[in-house]
């Protein structure tokens, strides 16, 4: 089965995983798949995160769909901006650049569905359930999770996937585990989740929840 990246997984976890329906507004989603594609270009090494700002550290994307075009844009800019900053400014375009990404590769299908919105059944459930699989597992798993898993469940709360320990922990027992697990993150990384965090109480605060 190819590996998912992270951006892959979160666009799984917005979506129904048997029928592609959305289970995120599409705000919530792009905040997730924002931090998502950092964290991708964190764990190949194209960027860093230093007092919350983003700075390339490379000259060559990672070749992976999504985080490419993010990486493109870091790179165009002369000035850097922080965190907060990118998710805000990439949370409006990601769903429909992460959908047409996984349509190319075949991973999904596109059918329309109410109010000019669309469904992305898989193509296969496999591959589709792994990202629940994934989260659920660095929450129940024995040892301390890997930070790849770490940042998929943290994110999937973060932008509100509020299901994905149902019925085994109530809310509590979940912001416990996901303070501990932010804590133990490398800062680079928990810089990113803190910046997804910001952007989507900011949300919250607003009301742009669309």
């Amino acid at each position: 089965m190819r590996r998912l990246t992270l951006v892959d997984s979160f666009f799984f976890l917005g979506h129904d995983e048997f029928t592609g329906r959305p289970v995120l507004s599409r705000t919530s989603l792009g905040i997730g798949l924002a931090g998502a594609a950092l964290c991708d270009l964190l764990f190949t090494d194209r960027i860093t995160v230093e007092d919350r700002t983003v700075r390339a550290i490379a000259t060559r994307s990672p070749g992976i769909p999504t985080a490419d075009h993010v990486f493109s844009e870091i790179v165009s800019e002369t000035a850097a901006y922080s965190v907060r900053e990118w998710v805000g400014h990439l949370r409006a375009e990601l769903p429909s650049i992460a959908a047409d990404n996984l349509v190319a590769l075949g991973l999904v299908r596109r059918t329309p569905a109410l109010l000019r919105r669309f469904r992305y059944p898989p193509a296969d459930l496999l591959v589709s359930t792994a990202a629940r699989s994934k989260a659920r597992a660095a929450v129940f798993g024995i040892d301390r999770p890997d930070p790849h898993a770490a940042c998929l469940a943290l994110l999937a709360w973060t932008a509100g996937v509020d299901d994905l320990c149902e019925p085994e922990l109530d809310r509590a027992r979940v912001r416990a585990w996901m303070e501990d697990t932010h804590h133990a993150l490398p800062r680079r990384i928990a810089d990113v989740i803190a910046g997804v965090a910001a952007v989507a109480a900011a949300v919250v605060y607003t009301g742009d929840r669309k």
